[in-house]
């Protein structure tokens, strides 16, 4: 069987698996119900994100989000911003979140030197 048999299924320019994939992640990341549903808008954002990023940047961006106070509901409204259509909602979202990931990982391998020295 030839791979034109099974085409790899995609979703706007990204695998559909790795689509599935991060929203996978996504929902592990912040305990979500099994019923949470991807739906095109969610897969939108995902795909976009994934082919200007890659895994590993939109996975290190859902880990800021989930490492920043504000965001997990520590704010005026104690609301929490956690849903994928925000954390990827543009470019600025997108490097904000990583940001605050690499802050927050410096941060604990410092302190984790500093305790293991």
């Amino acid at each position: 069987m030839t791979d034109e048999l099974f085409p790899q299924q995609e979703w706007n320019g990204a695998p559909l698996e790795d689509v599935q994939a991060l929203f996978d992640f996504w929902k592990t990341t912040f305990n979500k119900r099994a019923s949470t549903v991807l739906d095109d808008k969610r897969k939108d954002k995902l795909a976009t994100a994934l082919r200007h990023y890659g895994m590993d940047t939109c996975k290190h961006a859902i880990l800021g989000c989930s490492m920043s106070d504000f965001h997990m509901g520590n704010n005026n409204r104690n609301k929490v911003y956690n849903d994928l259509t925000l954390i990827f909602r543009n470019a600025e979202k997108v490097e904000a979140f990583v940001e605050v990931y690499e802050q927050q990982t410096a941060t604990l391998q410092d302190l984790d030197q500093w305790l293991n020295s």
